[in-house]
């Protein structure tokens, strides 16, 4: 087992199990609120976990009863004063540095080189939704809630889900998520495929969680985390850009001890143990 806390009093944590990361959002008696400093502490944590060279897979979760309430409304964020009031030019200036700063965040969770699962419980709402579109794959069990709210705050999304969001919903639905602010189910959240899939509680999501990412994990990981960077490039270039880049991209793990061992284990009818070599 690896651990590293990440940020003021373990806001965010980050720890590995075997060769699976998790990093959590820990403040449940805020239901994980977002301020700068649980921002900071997710970037944090989002590096350990690109650079622990055991990780194969990471699982994004939040602590206690919810994975994320959204913005932190409460006094206490240092965003808040820029927010509300008769704000000034370099007020503004500031602002626009935080919100840029939190979306390399985000970026940088979407662009962790290993695939990432969030594992969603209770609310997920606002920064907490534009966190999990950052993800490969989304779970939920079947209590959870969704919304963008924004526009009931009288702001704009505005950290990467008004981008992601429709690429994974589509844009009809991501517009009607993003202009009502209203609050949806598991069950909606399933069918316009916001999630992959939704269990019926929380222990079984856990469990299905885990077993996922072991799944994964074990794996190839050169080819899993190849497959995760063509994936990525996909949705920067032209499909001829795409398809040379993939070709490039595959013979760069060819050969490797990984794939004489896949046929080792074939012909000889047994798991293949990769070593990521």
């Amino acid at each position: 087992m690896n651990s590293a806390a990440s940020g003021e009093e373990n806001l965010v944590t980050y720890k590995r199990d075997g060769y699976v990361g998790v990093i959590t959002l820990n403040r449940p008696g805020k239901l994980n609120a977002l301020n700068l400093a649980v921002w900071d502490a997710v970037s944090r944590a989002v590096a350990a976990a690109d650079e622990d060279p055991e990780a194969r897979v990471v699982l994004l979760k939040g602590a206690g009863k919810s994975f994320c309430a959204g913005l932190d409304l409460s006094p206490d964020n240092e965003l808040m004063p820029l927010l509300v009031g008769q704000a000034t030019a370099s007020q503004k200036a500031r602002l626009f540095r935080e919100i840029k700063k939190i979306q390399d965040t985000h970026t940088s969770l979407e662009r962790l080189s290993k695939p990432t699962i969030a594992v969603i419980q209770g609310h997920c709402l606002g920064g907490g939704l534009e966190l999990v579109v950052c993800c490969d794959i989304r779970l939920c069990s079947q209590e959870a809630v969704f919304a963008l709210p924004e526009a009931k705050l009288a702001i704009i999304t505005d950290v990467g889900g008004l981008q992601r969001l429709p690429r994974i919903v589509g844009a009809g639905h991501a517009r009607e998520i993003s202009f009502r602010g209203h609050r949806f189910d598991a069950e909606y959240a399933g069918s316009i495929n916001l999630v992959n899939h939704v269990y019926p509680d929380e222990e079984t999501l856990d469990a299905k969680a885990v077993e996922m990412a072991e799944e994964i994990a074990g794996n190839a990981p050169m080819a899993v985390q190849g497959a995760k960077d063509v994936f990525l490039y996909n949705e920067e270039v032209p499909l001829d850009q795409a398809l040379d880049y993939n070709a490039a991209r595959s013979c760069m793990i060819i050969p490797s001890e990984d794939i004489s061992e896949a046929v080792s284990a074939y012909l000889q009818k047994r798991e293949a143990k990769f070593k990521g070599a």
